[in-house]
């Protein structure tokens, strides 16, 4: 497999940190019912089925769920950047409502807009799904303080 990361092309994808192993470690992660959709290097998607537990009137996800959702693609995506051995932990996200977050579900297509060593900044979409049609309900920027995972 083969894909590129800015202008060097990665031939073998096993070099990085595993967003969906790292992801399936947190127990927010499965409490919420977030589940990976797609994995690459620098791009993670992730989606969260509506639950009225954890809803608002009228059946909306909170702004708080839109920004936690935006939040796990945009600091995978920065942890899907990283070597092996190596995690990320969210030092600050912000979340800007542009739409009513309500449906089915909610999608959220994170990025990487910056890879360093030691700080990493990504950002996610996230999307309300109804019936099929994806209308944007939020744009995330997150940051990532990534660390070495010494056992």
């Amino acid at each position: 497999m083969c894909a590129s990361i800015g202008d060097a092309p990665v031939t073998d994808v096993t070099e990085f940190a595993d967003a969906r192993t790292f992801l399936a470690l947190l127990p927010f992660v499965r409490e919420l019912g977030i589940n990976v959709v797609a994995a690459a290097p620098g791009a993670v998607i992730v989606e969260m089925p509506y639950a009225e537990r954890f809803s608002t009137p009228p059946n909306h996800f909170p702004a708080s769920f839109v920004g936690v959702l935006g939040d796990v693609a945009a600091a995978s995506s920065c942890i899907s950047r990283l070597p092996k051995g190596w995690a990320g932990a969210t030092l600050d996200y912000t979340v800007k409502m542009t739409g009513r977050a309500q449906g089915e579900r909610l999608l959220a297509r994170g990025r990487v807009l910056q890879a360093g060593q030691t700080i990493s900044v990504g950002a996610a979409d996230v999307f309300a799904i109804f019936g099929g049609r994806e209308v944007l309900c939020g744009a995330v920027l997150a940051t990532t303080r990534n660390f070495e995972v010494k056992v």
